[in-house]
């Protein structure tokens, strides 16, 4: 209660100067939602196609939950898991297409505002176990750490003893260092050696970076992606188009979990920056958290950076121009 006593006094005092994009916002515009959302995807096959395959991933059920599903599409679609990571996805396979092929998810989601108190854990890097966190450690093909990410990490916790004393010190880094910013070719891949160059991007790159940044620390850290909600009260109940996805950042420190962070969120809205390390409001839909990753049951296509968006393939080969909207309305309403 403290904390969001300190909070709102905090967004009073700011004023409407204080975030980037205009005016700033209060407690009542990051707290929990239930909204009810459509997600279609539609590809057109090649002429000579012999067979199309369509993905289109479904929410998870951490910090939310699915209050309702429905799925439909040009053939019956199913739901399955992928490996290693707990993400699912609607997928279908149409064999001699020849119309433009859908896939339609329909879900109500209960989404709750995130608290971490950070101060239950005071433990240090001794305390995590790199056998269990191991996937959250280790570099990959889109978490790049290289010698200069490490002199980074290691220059800037230095003077830290605790695992959450470190992972702030990284957050202030990347907040202090990048800019969201789209108007360099580049971003939005996650490239490190790119945001370490050009410190400006989107969410992926500031959140790619903290990743990079807490690993090579010795601090498991993971990626989140989906939909953002506008920020509101949740009163409105016109439907609302997003036009593209958010992600962002959890670390782990034992005695308080899993840790969420919004660096991105933060730098749109420089009032909420304290506010964002340790919590997460509640307007986004959780959908995914695997990145580098095959899609089953045919392997042959490319890797993905991340999966938020549909992918299709024709005969195993991928397909670009894959159409999709994502509209939701406050509550438990039906969308159409």
């Amino acid at each position: 209660m403290r904390r969001l006593m300190m909070f709102a006094i905090s967004a009073i005092i700011l004023g409407p100067a204080a975030a980037s994009g205009g005016e700033a916002l209060g407690p009542e515009s990051v707290g929990p939602r239930t909204v009810t959302f459509t997600y279609e995807a539609r590809v057109t096959p090649p002429a000579d196609a012999h067979e199309l395959e369509l993905w289109l991933p479904l929410p998870r059920e951490e910090d939310q939950a699915v209050l309702a599903l429905r799925l439909t599409g040009s053939r019956p679609p199913t739901v399955m898991r992928l490996p290693g990571s707990g993400d699912r996805v609607a997928y279908l396979r149409v064999a001699d297409p020849h119309e433009p092929v859908t896939l339609t998810e329909t879900a109500t989601i209960a989404r709750r505002e995130v608290r971490v108190t950070t101060s239950a854990s005071r433990t240090g890097l001794e305390d995590i176990d790199p056998v269990a966190y191991g996937g959250e450690l280790a570099p990959s093909s889109v978490v790049q750490i290289n010698d200069e990410v490490r002199t980074i990490a290691r220059r800037t916790t230095a003077r830290e003893d605790t695992v959450v004393a470190k992972a702030r010190a990284l957050y202030d880094w990347v907040y202090d260092h990048m800019q969201y910013d789209k108007s360099v070719p580049g971003w939005g891949l996650g490239d490190i050696p790119y945001c370490l160059k050009i410190g400006k991007g989107n969410c992926t790159d500031f959140h790619t970076l903290f990743i990079g940044l807490a690993r090579a620390s010795g601090i498991p850290a993971r990626w989140n992606i989906g939909f953002p909600l506008a920020y509101g009260d949740g009163s409105d109940h016109a439907a609302q188009d997003v036009a593209g996805y958010h992600c962002w950042a959890e670390f782990y420190a034992p005695g308080a979990g899993w840790v969420p962070v919004d660096i991105s969120e933060a730098r749109k809205h420089p009032e909420l920056k304290d506010y964002f390390f340790g919590s997460l409001s509640g307007n986004r839909i959780l959908l995914t958290r695997a990145r580098d990753l095959p899609l089953e049951p045919d392997p042959r296509g490319k890797r993905l950076n991340y999966l938020v968006y549909p992918v299709a393939r024709a005969d195993g080969q991928d397909l670009p121009g894959v159409s999709w909207t994502f509209r939701y309305v406050e509550g438990a309403s039906a969308l159409r």
